[in-house]
Parts: C-alpha cells; sequence; structure tokens
C-alpha cells in the first residue's frame, strides 16, 4: 500500500499540506523503459499527467491507476521543454487539449503541439521577438481569460512576467513583436527560473536548483507582489513542472537517477 505522508506548514498565518502523489517513477513504468533527459515541464488533463524532458521526450501517465500510459519522442520539438501547459482548445479527433511547450533557449520557441497516446504534431511556432530575454524566456497560458506571458530575465536578478493575447490558430508561425506586449510585472523574488502556471489571477513559480534555494513564488498579476511562499526544501528537490487540479498545486521534482523522479501536491 503506498504510504501516505502529509506535511502542514505555515507561511503567513497560513497552514496548508503537502502529500506525495508520485514518490519514484520507475515504480510507475517498466524497467525496460529508457528515461532520456531530465524532468522539466508538467501538464495535468483530467486523470492523466504529461511529463516532458530535456530533448523533447514525452511521458504520459494516468494519475488514477499509477502507471506509465505512453512514451515517445516529441516531433520535431528536441529543446528543453522547460514548461507546459494545456489550452482549452481541443481540436477534432483528439483526446486532449493543444499543449503548448517552451523552448526555453535558443529561439525560446512556444510550441503549439496536438498530443495524443502515440505521438505529437507541431501546429504553430509563436516567437517573442525582442532583446528582453537574452538567454532564457518561458511561456506560459492564462487560458481562462485568453493570454499567453512570456516569462524570464536575469539569473539572480530581475524576473519579468510579459502578456500577450493567446494568437489565433491558422498560422504555422506567429511573431510577437514589444508593441503586442499588455503588460509588464516586474519582480525580485524569483532567483532561478524554473516552471510556472497561471490560474485565478496568480502566477505559480518554482524557483531555484541548488539545495537551500527551492520555493514555489505565489505572485498577484495585478498587482505584481509575491502574496505567498511555499518552502520546497523540505522536499531537498529541484522543483520543475506545474500545474494545478482541484484546488492542490502539482509540482514535479527532478532527481539525480531518472526513474527516481517524483510528483508532489501543496494545497492551493
Amino acid at each position: 500500500m503506498k504510504r501516505l505522508l502529509i506535511v502542514l506548514f505555515c507561511f503567513a498565518g497560513m497552514t496548508y499540506a503537502q502529500l506525495p502523489v508520485m514518490e519514484r517513477l520507475g515504480d510507475w513504468m517498466a524497467d525496460s523503459i529508457t528515461l532520456r533527459g531530465s524532468l522539466q515541464g508538467m501538464a495535468l488533463y483530467e486523470d492523466r499527467a504529461v511529463l516532458l524532458r530535456h530533448n523533447g521526450q514525452c511521458l504520459i501517465l494516468d494519475m488514477n491507476g499509477q502507471q506509465l500510459l505512453a512514451h515517445y519522442q516529441l516531433s520535431g520539438n528536441h529543446s528543453h521543454c522547460n514548461n507546459a501547459s494545456f489550452s482549452n482548445t481541443i481540436m477534432e479527433g483528439d483526446k486532449y487539449p493543444l499543449l503548448y511547450v517552451s523552448e526555453c533557449f535558443g529561439d525560446k520557441t512556444c510550441f503549439v503541439t496536438r498530443i495524443s497516446d502515440t505521438g505529437s504534431t507541431i501546429v504553430q511556432r509563436i516567437y517573442y521577438v525582442s532583446n528582453c530575454f537574452p538567454v532564457a524566456q518561458d511561456w506560459c497560458l492564462d487560458r481562462e481569460n485568453g493570454f499567453l506571458y512570456a516569462f524570464g530575465g536575469k539569473k539572480y536578478g530581475t524576473m519579468y512576467l510579459k502578456k500577450f493575447r493567446i494568437p489565433e490558430l491558422g498560422d504555422s508561425v506567429v511573431k510577437l513583436y514589444d508593441k503586442d506586449v499588455l503588460k509588464t510585472i516586474a519582480f525580485d523574488c524569483v532567483k532561478v527560473a524554473q516552471g510556472s502556471k497561471i490560474e485565478g489571477g496568480f502566477a505559480y513559480l518554482p524557483d531555484g536548483e541548488d539545495e537551500g534555494g527551492y520555493w514555489l513564488h505565489v505572485l498577484d498579476l495585478e498587482t505584481g507582489k509575491e502574496v505567498r511562499r511555499i518552502d520546497l526544501n523540505t522536499i531537498g528537490l529541484e522543483p520543475e513542472g506545474i500545474d494545478i487540479k482541484d484546488g492542490w498545486i502539482y509540482v514535479g521534482f527532478n532527481t539525480k537517477e531518472k526513474k527516481d523522479n517524483k510528483i508532489y501536491k501543496f494545497e492551493q
């Protein structure tokens, strides 16, 4: 029987819970399956979790059955896959909504991707043509309100969220410019940007790559102020992908041994 662990901790007078969802990825999959690259972006849809790895390996998990359902290489995407966000759009014949995947480095492309249990297809590439993010930059959807955010900045310096309208489908390549930015939010609480999630007017931003510096920051998108900080150092691993479902914040954690990757959930 899976061990159930509940940890309660406080921030600004609030008490909330932390629960392990997947304590070891290898327990959910056959030993014969080879994992390639480090764990990066994560997105949830119904009872499925899509885990993306550096260089584009895609894993689809059954969260209820606690098993791996599918694994394959993303077509046309061998990027860092640092972040992944499901949209509200399900194309005809598909099981899953379109997935917005962040290249992170290089051209910093947002790959708008149709995924299935057997493979994937890129339907649109989105670029932000700017010098604002010279090294790395992610993309994150506000699917509730129809916005797309570019996220990044200087490591251990100022970070930015830049707000755009989600480009309409149809054009295979979309280029966004500074003139298309609807709002810029600057903040200094995140030292090393990892994944990102936007929901309910807040940005949820995992932070850190070194022990002692693992946090989850919650920013109010209206004011740009940090309103909550969750201590991830109790887990002691580098946080990566993030999503929210049924009032819980899910965070994937990278580990030295690939099959030891973990997912925890935190009370929203």
